[in-house]
């Protein structure tokens, strides 16, 4: 994994930073050039953020064969990409490959994520969203402005927590569960995108969907559970996916699945004597790793915490 955090008082030197983009960068505005880039690479795709106090115009080609996503965080004027102006409920998505030219103004920051094809795949697959050439045609698409705040300022969240504690995403499991994060806001935003199609399911369908989830989750205790995986694995859309569980259960898949997982820790916990099996390590055989996090869900979920759920006595017989 890569991460890097750079400033530079030369545009040329601000142009090179990102890796795989073929570009020039040319100061119009007036003044000494101060700029900074924060760019991480990880399996799949590459999340960054670049700001400049001057206006400048960014001419070359995107990365060949992923797909380009950027949101304008601040600027005193407005951004142009291409034909378009980016206006405040619009974004940058535009296929690799093609040449570009973004005119940003002074003082300006956005944000930005690079998709490799396989990924991008997942992401249309569970936003039930096909990105042809003809969608891509502009390179400038309409959202609505909540739905582009949201997701810029949940990008730029991911960022600063890699690049505070770059060393915790070397391993594996962090970099794909930074992948399903990044891939998690990309699908709510198309999901926003696109327009609600009548939903022709009937309950049986959505039942069947919320089992099959349930299923997966009680089989696979430490897999990773976010939207993005559980679309792919059951090869339903997010769409598809929240309207069963709120027609079926009146809650988030994500709310189920962590209360299936809780239950199985407490079922543990209930069954075990705490020399045999410690807290922690009950809750990570259910993908609960961050201690915290985990006592405070529990507690939520329970009205106690995991320290004060009665554990299994030697003289008390299981009963479960």
């Amino acid at each position: 994994m890569l991460v890097l955090h750079q400033r530079f008082d030369d545009a040329d030197r601000h142009a090179e930073a990102l890796r795989g983009w073929n570009q020039r960068y040319d100061q119009i505005g007036s003044g000494s050039y101060r700029s900074a880039v924060k760019h991480a690479v990880f399996d799949g795709a590459q999340l960054f953020q670049e700001a400049a106090n001057v206006r400048i115009v960014q001419r070359g080609c995107l990365p060949h064969g992923h797909t380009v996503f950027g949101m304008p965080l601040t600027g005193s004027g407005t951004f142009a990409f291409g034909d378009a102006r980016l206006e405040r409920g619009t974004i940058v998505m535009a296929r690799g490959g093609t040449p570009f030219e973004l005119h940003s103004p002074d003082d300006m920051s956005l944000i930005g994520v690079v998709v490799e094809p396989e990924l991008m795949q997942q992401i249309e697959d569970a936003a039930d969203v096909r990105l042809d050439a003809r969608a891509l045609r502009r390179g400038v698409v309409e959202v609505p402005v909540a739905a582009r705040d949201r997701a810029s300022m949940q990008l730029a969240t991911l960022l600063e927590r890699v690049l505070s504690a770059p060393d915790a995403f070397d391993a594996p499991p962090a970099q794909h569960a930074l992948r399903a994060d990044v891939g998690n806001v990309l699908v709510d935003l198309l999901t926003y995108r696109m327009p609600e199609p009548s939903n022709r399911l009937t309950h049986a369908c959505h039942a069947d969907i919320v089992r099959r989830v349930h299923d997966y989750v009680i089989e696979h205790p430490e897999a990773p559970v976010d939207i993005l995986s559980l679309c792919t694995q059951l090869r339903v859309s997010r769409r598809t996916m929240q309207n069963s569980f709120q027609s079926v259960v009146q809650t988030s898949p994500l709310n189920y699945t962590r209360s299936l997982r809780l239950a199985q820790v407490r079922r543990l916990l209930l069954d075990t004597r705490q020399s045999d099996l410690p807290i922690s390590e009950a809750a990570a055989r259910w993908g609960f790793m961050h201690l915290g996090h985990f006592a405070n869900a529990y507690k939520a979920q329970f009205g106690e915490l995991p320290s004060t759920t009665a554990r299994r006595t030697v003289h008390r017989a299981k009963t479960r």
